[in-house]
């Protein structure tokens, strides 16, 4: 059977599921199971087998039983010492913190309830072992479940060997064959393509034989049915014989299932024409998906006889590529990582890897330099998105320009390029791990090094590493010195940023200023606006309120014209934080809320933890309520990101509102509602922020008046939640009943949703008081 659905990415950092799940039933109630029993379930397989969208599937349905559901894929992760960074990434701590990627992940899930799905480990399984020992050891809330080729073998581990969908073992019957997963999962992919497409008498035979000399292989099923298009089941059958006897020949010492993967793979290739193949080699040299202009510049060769678009259009009619839209922003093309796989040996085999590897370098720089560019205008936003979603990319090109045997100049530029969105984006460990390699690799030419340790020096101190970025500083301002006056310049901004955020406000103003006048003279408006908003910041700082509402109003004119959103936004909640301390409290209220806004549309973590700090410390006299939740929220911000002490003096306001709001609501309701703040994911605790809804009220079954209403459940759902406060478990509940224990789990499911609880305890506890309500 099949559940169509479609859940949007959001807090559980769950993936866009948009094509049907079809079967798997009874493994999902075993791996269910097997997580009640294990903190650590592995899902063993060969390529194509459907680890992946098995795992997402349980993390799915059990997203509810966790304040948390993070995805770390490994698929693009070609250094193994990376894979630490991997985990710190997908759970936003942004490399913020000296320590390393392995403490900081530790300390940020050791006191959290998280479900971790770590997928396709196989090529870096000795450190996911070691990652996931450490987190199991030292995280008591943490369970995982991992896919890979192999176990990890590590202790307390449990191995789910994921077996193909089941198949029919006969062709003659009368018997539906939707009843098979393997079938179910042919016609609902075939009806994709032809949405009338069924079995009958005549394609029966035929749809079966199918199903079953792909062995249930989710992946040789998909791949089969896009060839409905070329083919009637009939014919498909009779190319698949030839083929799979053919191809099926591999290594003995190879799993049997995985020489039949390659054999479908091998036969999907062969049906390609010779432009195709060449196009899937040189598109396997993409990390994570790619743009269209991206293909084209890449993969383009003067003597192509067709244009990449055309044939791109083709392979992703053969499923070769996945095609995803983005609204009016184009299609993101991606290969599933066997059949990159594939492509690369290809590309290898042609002797084509090195020329088509230094196009993507190039390419990807380039489109670094073009951000960088007109990264002060109307296009920033755009920009922003484009390098996110290409993070992969720009990291493969990164590296490859690190040990560039033509020295370090292209490297270098490309970290001067990256500045601004390094700064956005928060990931500094990572970029100074990259950086730093391009910068002892060679001295390169004087000026672009200077840009380069400008950038290293920021994300340096951003990071919290003030000794690495004084150090910078120097070398950056001794290399300047007398060569290039402008860039004398952004190194005196630079020292006013050092001093900014190592809590000098005096020597920061100082020194801002001066770089102000000269960028003013030079008409530099980018770095001005820069140097405005820094100044802006700098003097409510020292309590010049006159100063840096100045500041402020320079800063919106030179980036309201310009169409620019990043500086904008912090100069806009500079004028709220001067407001505020001027006690106007609704212009102030008005600003930060619309720099919010803004942070929400950049996607900024820094930015959106502080503004929602900002707006607890504004409500914590008249609301404080919500300011506590406002408070939770914005602290699960700065656990990800760790900058609290970034911003020397903003730490007072925020420990006067906590202790305002928890002198009016008292100890309990106070951390109730912090609790529930913590509960929200970015995404709600922004609207709630905004008052784009109401504010959630605190959990039911605590302390509090609110409690959900019991009308909300149905007669059945109100007699298990009974039971459940009785004490019996689900088996105990179906035998109860005459159910089965799956409908009992799914009717548990319902009420907890219903009721917005996360654990069978606050049912009991909720029906107790609905008990004890009825008899007073």
């Amino acid at each position: 059977m099949t559940e169509a659905v479609s859940f949007s990415q959001a807090a559980t950092d769950l993936p866009l599921e948009v094509t049907t799940f079809v079967g798997r039933r009874s493994d999902r109630t075993r791996i269910r199971e097997l997580m009640a029993e294990s903190r650590l379930v592995t899902l063993t397989g060969f390529g194509g087998i459907g680890k992946t969208r098995l795992a997402l599937r349980m993390a799915t349905e059990l997203r509810r039983l966790f304040e948390g559901v993070h995805v770390v894929s490994l698929a693009g992760v070609t250094d193994p010492e990376s894979v630490p960074d991997e985990f710190a990434a997908t759970l936003g701590l942004q490399g913020r913190s000296r320590q390393s990627a392995t403490i900081a992940t530790v300390e940020y899930l050791r006191s959290r309830t998280v479900l971790l799905v770590l997928d396709n480990c196989e090529h870096v399984v000795d450190v996911a072992a070691v990652m996931a020992d450490t987190l199991l050891r030292t995280c008591p809330g943490v369970r995982i479940l991992a896919t890979s080729r192999e176990p990890l073998r590590i202790q307390g581990e449990v191995e789910f060997p994921v077996a193909p969908l089941v198949v029919p073992s006969v062709t003659t019957g009368t018997e539906p064959l939707q009843q098979y997963d393997a079938v179910q999962l042919f016609l609902d992919r075939a009806r994709a393509i032809d949405r009338d497409f069924a079995v009958t008498e005549d394609n029966r035979a035929a749809v079966a034989a199918i199903s079953r000399k792909l062995e249930g292989i989710p992946l040789a099923i998909e791949l089969a049915a896009a060839r409905l298009r070329a083919f009637t089941p009939s014919q498909l059958d009779a190319h698949l014989t030839d083929r799979w006897e053919l191809l099926g020949k591999g290594s003995r010492a190879a799993p049997f299932r995985h020489q039949t993967m390659a054999a479908c793979i091998e036969w999907s290739f062969d049906l390609c024409t010779p432009a195709e193949r060449l196009l899937w080699a040189k598109a396997s040299v993409f990390v994570d998906g790619f743009e269209l202009d991206a293909a084209e510049a890449v993969c383009s060769d003067p003597d192509d006889r067709e244009p990449v678009e055309e044939i791109l259009a083709s392979l992703v009619e053969k499923s070769v590529v996945t095609a995803s839209g983005r609204d009016t922003a184009g299609n993101r093309y991606r290969m599933l990582p066997p059949i990159r796989s594939r492509g690369r040996a290809e590309l290898v085999r042609i002797g084509r890897n090195t020329e088509v590897g230094r196009r993507h370098r190039d390419y990807y720089l380039g489109l670094l330099s073009q951000a960088h560019e007109d990264w002060f205008g109307p296009r920033q936003l755009d920009w922003i998105g484009r390098l996110r979603r290409d993070l992969g990319n720009l990291a493969k090109a990164l590296t490859i320009s690190a040990t560039d045997p033509d020295g370090p100049d292209r490297g270098l530029r490309a970290g001067a390029d990256l500045l601004e969105f390094g700064l956005v984006e928060s990931r500094f460990q990572r970029g100074r791990s990259w950086l730093d390699q391009v910068l002892e690799s060679g001295s390169g030419d004087p000026s672009v090094r200077a840009r380069a340790l400008r950038s290293a020096c920021l994300w340096a101190v951003m990071q919290g590493d003030v000794d690495a970025a004084a150090r910078l500083l120097e070398e950056g301002r001794a290399l300047v010195t007398g060569l290039d006056p402008d860039a004398e310049t952004l190194f005196v901004q630079a020292a006013g940023f050092v001093a900014l955020f190592t809590g000098d406000p005096a020597r920061a103003a100082q020194l801002l200023d001066e770089a102000r006048r000269a960028l003013a003279a030079t008409g530099n408006e980018r770095e001005l606006a820069f140097c405005t908003a820094l100044l802006a910041l700098d003097y409510v700082l020292l309590g010049d309120l006159d100063g840096a509402l100045e500041h402020h109003a320079v800063c919106l004119a030179l980036t309201e014209p310009a169409g620019e959103t990043w500086l904008r936004s912090w100069s806009i909640w500079c004028a709220g934080l001067a407001l505020w301390a001027r006690s106007d409290s609704t212009a102030a209220h008005e600003l930060v809320t619309e720099s919010l806004r803004l942070k929400r549309l950049l996607g900024e973590p820094l930015g959106i933890a502080v503004g929602l700090d900002t707006l607890a410390w504004f409500t914590a006299d008249g609301d404080p309520e919500r300011a506590s939740v406002l408070l939770g929220a914005a602290q699960n911000e700065w656990d990800r990101i760790d900058t609290s002490q970034l911003l020397p003096g903003l730490g007072t306001p925020r420990s006067a509102a906590t202790q305002t709001a928890r002198s009016l609501l008292g100890e309990a309701d106070f951390d109730l509602a912090v609790a529930h703040g913590r509960s929200l994911d970015q995404a709600t605790a922004i609207t709630v922020a905004l008052d784009e809804e109401p504010t959630p009220t605190r959990p039911a079954g605590r302390t509090g008046t609110n409690r959900p209403p019991g009308s909300v459940l149905t007669r059945r759902e109100r007699q298990i939640a009974k039971l459940v406060h009785e004490g019996l478990t689900n088996k105990e509940i179906a035998e109860t009943l005459v159910i089965s224990p799956r409908t009992v789990e799914a009717h548990v499911e319902h009420v907890l949703v219903k009721l917005g609880f996360t654990s069978r305890t606050q049912i009991a506890a909720w029906i107790g008081e609905q008990i004890r309500s009825a008899d007073s």
